[in-house]
């Protein structure tokens, strides 16, 4: 995949991508992501086969992320954006077996309950779930900008209060305008970042996370069964998405959560046509709707299968 941004006025970003079958697609995006303008050589959706329409869809993250990292705008879906996916794993890398424990207890306990060693479930599967349940849990990460210097920088570009932590700071209290700011302002410190190559171990940290939730295949969506969260305010910045596994101690799951997550980061990069990179090249199950590419898209190799020799 290449791609060349060919303009930019105050509503939008254009740019050119070519694929990974040297089609050329010609791409406009607003400052959220929403593509606006897509034209290539491939047929209309009616008309494509699956592969040709994967590799549309591939062109169009591809922009979303090129005008991330080149422009800093906020134009990648947050929990498909491998950057935070990334400081999720990090953060959770960085927590104690007891911090660990208390934000993702019930989902061990509710898996551990699954496998059969455990007394008691953490929630109660709702009667429209399928069998097996896909379990999930949204996680939300915040940014202290202090941790930072770059953080500094572009809080102080924003006007943006960085006199005390990120963590007490309530957006329920803030501005619209105020929550505009820090909207731009993650997007472009988490863009910086990846550019920079700094460890976002050093800025960020896991906020909160859902309740325990459960979702279920649903054409080429997953939809959630019960409807028991409160709304959020914002997308999360990772998504859960577990069949039941064997999640032995509390020790091995906080690993395996690590493989995990390095999964759902691989499948960022190869749903818009880019090798991982190394430390992503990893085989197993990550996002759930990924793997079921990974099974009807011809040119995928199946990442999802433990076997698969993709990356060797």
């Amino acid at each position: 995949m290449d791609g060349l941004i060919t303009g930019e006025n105050d509503e939008r970003v254009g740019l050119s991508v070519i694929d990974n079958d040297d089609v050329e697609h010609v791409i406009e995006l607003e400052f959220d992501g929403e593509i606006k303008y897509h034209e290539s050589d491939y047929p209309e959706p009616k008309q494509a086969t699956d592969e040709q329409e994967e590799r549309i869809n591939q062109a169009c993250r591809f922009a979303q992320y090129y005008v991330f990292v080149e422009r800093g705008y906020d134009t990648v879906p947050a929990s498909e954006n491998p950057v935070r996916i990334d400081a999720v794993r990090q953060a959770i890398n960085e927590m104690d077996s007891a911090e660990f424990e208390d934000l993702f207890g019930d989902l061990y306990q509710q898996l551990e309950f699954e496998e059969g060693s455990g007394t008691s479930p953490a929630m109660t599967v709702p009667s429209g779930a399928t069998d097996p349940c896909i379990y999930c849990k949204n996680i939300y990460l915040g940014i202290d900008p202090l941790e930072t210097d770059l953080g500094t920088q572009l809080a102080s570009k924003h006007d943006l209060d960085v006199t005390k932590s990120a963590a007490e700071i309530d957006l329920a209290d803030v501005s619209e305008h105020e929550l505009e700011s820090w909207g731009e302002f993650s997007g472009e410190f988490a863009a910086q970042a990846a550019d920079s190559g700094l460890n976002l171990s050093d800025a960020a940290y896991i906020d909160e996370t859902s309740d325990l939730y459960v979702k279920y295949p649903d054409g080429a969506q997953l939809a959630v069964v019960d409807d028991h969260l409160a709304p959020a305010a914002r997308d999360p910045d990772t998504v859960i998405e577990l069949l039941p596994i064997d999640p032995q101690d509390l020790e091995y799951f906080k690993s395996f959560m690590d493989h995990y997550l390095r999964c759902q980061i691989r499948d960022s990069f190869v749903e818009m046509g880019v090798h991982p990179p190394e430390e992503f090249q990893v085989i197993g199950m990550g996002r759930f709707m990924a793997a079921r590419g990974y099974d009807y898209i011809d040119f995928y190799p199946e990442l999802h299968n433990p076997n698969a020799k993709a990356f060797q």
